[in-house]
């Protein structure tokens, strides 16, 4: 049984493939780590309007950028797991970087979708020594799932 019950809405207008259960692979083993034994994340899947839109109404920036958390936290009455929070992830962000980086989108996306999550459960990257650590963790984790990515972000 997942430890995180996802919710994938895809507006993006676009068909990524990425690979759901090796998305919810990576994303149970970030939760494990982090002592989480039930939760639930919406994942957002959008375009680059959408996300300029989004980060200019929540962030004060105009701009499409990878991903954008939402942390909530709240119980759901029924159930009793609390939900993360939401992410929003932009797909045409996600075409683009994984070309350049020679990854394939769905590697691409589900990097952002790992690094959305670790916001969403304590993780940081303000300052260099806590960005070491968040991408020492998503390298750690992608890998389970054949995903290799940089030491560090470029």
């Amino acid at each position: 049984m997942p430890r995180l019950a996802l919710t994938i809405l895809n507006r993006s207008g676009k068909r990524p493939r990425y690979g759901r259960a090796r998305l919810q692979r990576v994303l149970d083993a970030a939760t494990k780590e982090a002592g989480i034994h039930r939760a639930s994340l919406t994942i957002l899947l959008v375009g680059d309007d959408e996300s300029a839109s989004l980060h200019g109404q929540h962030f004060n920036d105009p701009t499409t950028t990878d991903v954008m958390t939402f942390p909530d936290g709240a119980e759901d009455p029924a159930t009793g797991i609390p939900h993360l929070g939401d992410l929003a992830v932009c797909v045409d962000v996600a075409a683009r970087e994984g070309a350049a980086r020679e990854r394939t989108t769905g590697d691409e996306l589900t990097l952002y979708c790992l690094h959305g999550l670790l916001h969403l459960i304590g993780y940081d990257d303000v300052t260099a020594k806590k960005q070491t650590r968040m991408w020492q963790a998503q390298r750690r984790l992608l890998g389970k799932v054949g995903i290799t990515i940089e030491a560090r972000p470029t």
